[in-house]
């Protein structure tokens, strides 16, 4: 750098350095319009594609309300769902552009599919990436008081009326079985032994039970199981389009029209209940053409055609089997499917894991010890013997969960129900082992795959889980290996029943899921 010594350049500098601020105070401007141009962009005002479809929005908010006016998409529905950060939304949208999934994809998935940190790397900027999600959790719904308690004696009516539905259904079934063990008596074991599967005076009683309006709005309003059978038929339309579909048990028809929506071009639904004609009407009211639906059983009833290419059913019962409508499925399969056809879902397994819940064995087994100062410990046998139905806390599951049984639709024979397993469940945290639960996963193995899950780790179903409680609790540490052996059969004197038998600890119980 050269000195300055003429006093001619001196006074030249000086100029110079005089005029610097004011030229500093310009680029300051520059910065400051830079900045409000910012500003108008964090506001939301830049043009944005939508996630799911070409079209462009004028701003990030008119995309959002477009997103779930069009695609049911809601963001804020995700946040809660998936408890999401600013990082996971990014993730997200960098996902949604890389992966190229649909809105129906993203509604159908429960589990975050986009952690991976490569997921931060934009495919390119656009308005999504620099919007503030935390805005989101402000954007709730306002209800005033009186709402929310309206809404609240709503939901406890319908709750009140599908336990009573509930009640009634079981109350009804066993006073039936009742009545037909009194009048054979005398040659019980004889009558048993003999008992068919799908009885038909069992069955007459079993099918009125689902007649109950609360049955079907417990199963509707499990968003996990309704929405499973949507997405795998719309998200796979291009594999029911053009096709015939058996809708097996179609209750209110909602498969029916969910297949009918994917492009099916006939579809039959049969079921045995009294339901079926409110569904005719439902089918009706929604104009859905080519849905035609029977009432009658399905091993004595002549269908409108004798092949499909789909067969459909939700069939699964607690603890997977209980009900035993995989009877039904079975005969479809042999008697109504054509070859190459497929049956959806088209695989379910059952598993088991190590449980131990203080608070939740001394409320459903110690109870009895000291009921008001009574002893009524001789209840505590039954309680144990009946599993419970039970939502539990994944935070008390003390083991892995281990498969017991998988089941494949296209091979399933009618011994489905009586199998034996050797099970090795390792402890994942200490505790006090108190219980076995039970859940199964159903799998829809089609080009886009869908699942759903009955696990205490996954979102609640009306199935939940099954609870086997058992009398002397074991302490148990990590690492340890529960070895048992679980043995399930059919009920020879309730087909739709199973006795379920766990060997362990050297103690053998016995129990059965009615």
């Amino acid at each position: 750098m050269k000195e300055i010594d003429s006093p001619a350049a001196k006074s030249q500098a000086e100029e110079a350095l005089a005029k610097e601020p004011a030229d500093s105070c310009s680029d300051d401007d520059d910065y400051d319009d830079m900045d409000d141009e910012d500003d108008e962009k964090d506001q939301g005002e830049e043009q944005t594609t939508c996630l799911f479809c070409p079209e462009a929005l004028p701003s990030i908010g008119a995309a959002i309300d477009h997103l779930d006016s069009s695609h049911k998409v809601n963001l804020s529905q995700l946040q809660k769902k998936f408890q999401m950060d600013q990082y996971s939304f990014i993730k997200l949208i960098n996902y949604i552009r890389v992966c190229k999934i649909s809105a129906e994809q993203l509604l159908s998935t429960e589990k975050i599919l986009w952690d991976d940190e490569k997921y931060l790397k934009p495919v390119e900027y656009e308005p999504w990436l620099c919007y503030d999600y935390e805005v989101l959790k402000t954007e709730t719904e306002t209800v005033t008081v009186p709402e929310l308690l309206q809404r609240i004696a709503e939901q406890s009516k319908l709750l009140q009326q599908a336990n009573e539905d509930m009640e009634r259904m079981r109350k009804d079934y066993k006073e039936l079985l009742q009545r037909v063990h009194e009048g054979d008596s005398r040659d019980k074991a004889a009558a048993t032994k003999d008992l068919p599967r799908n009885n038909l005076l069992l069955d007459k009683e079993y099918f009125n039970s689902y007649s109950h309006f609360g049955i079907h709005h417990e199963m509707l309003s499990d968003w996990v199981r309704t929405n499973s059978y949507r997405s795998a038929l719309l998200m796979n339309s291009e594999d029911v389009r053009g096709k015939t579909v058996l809708d097996v048990g179609c209750g209110t028809g909602i498969l029916s029209i969910f297949a009918s929506q994917a492009g099916a071009s006939r579809i039959v639904g049969i079921d045995n209940s009294e339901i079926v004609y409110t569904a005719m009407d439902i089918v009706r009211k929604n104009n859905v053409k080519n849905v035609e639906l029977v009432k009658g059983r399905l091993e004595d009833t002549e269908l409108p055609e004798a092949k499909y290419d789909i067969i459909i059913s939700e069939w699964m019962g607690y603890f997977l089997l209980y009900e035993s409508m995989l009877d039904s499925i079975i005969y479809a399969r042999e008697h109504h499917l054509n070859p190459n056809g497929i049956i959806l879902p088209n695989r379910c397994s059952l598993s088991l894991m190590g449980y131990g819940n203080d608070k939740l064995y001394a409320e459903q087994v110690e109870f009895w010890s000291d009921v008001y100062g009574v002893n009524m410990r001789d209840l505590a046998k039954r309680s144990i013997e009946e599993p419970l139905m039970q939502a539990v806390d994944p935070r008390y599951v003390l083991t892995a969960a281990e498969q017991i049984a998988n089941f494949d639709m296209m091979t399933v024979d009618l011994n489905y129900s009586n199998f034996t397993y050797e099970f090795s469940l390792k402890c994942t945290q200490a505790g006090r082992l108190s219980a076995f639960v039970g859940f199964f996963d159903t799998f829809f193995e089609l080009p886009r795959e869908v699942m759903f899950s009955t696990s205490p780790y996954h979102t609640t179903t009306h199935w939940k889980q099954t609870v086997f409680f058992i009398d002397q609790p074991q302490e148990v540490s990590w690492g340890d290996v529960i070895k048992g052996k679980i043995i399930s059969r059919r009920n020879t004197t309730d087909v739709r029943a199973l006795n379920v038998e766990i060997q362990v600890f050297g103690k053998t119980y016995k129990y059965t899921v009615d």
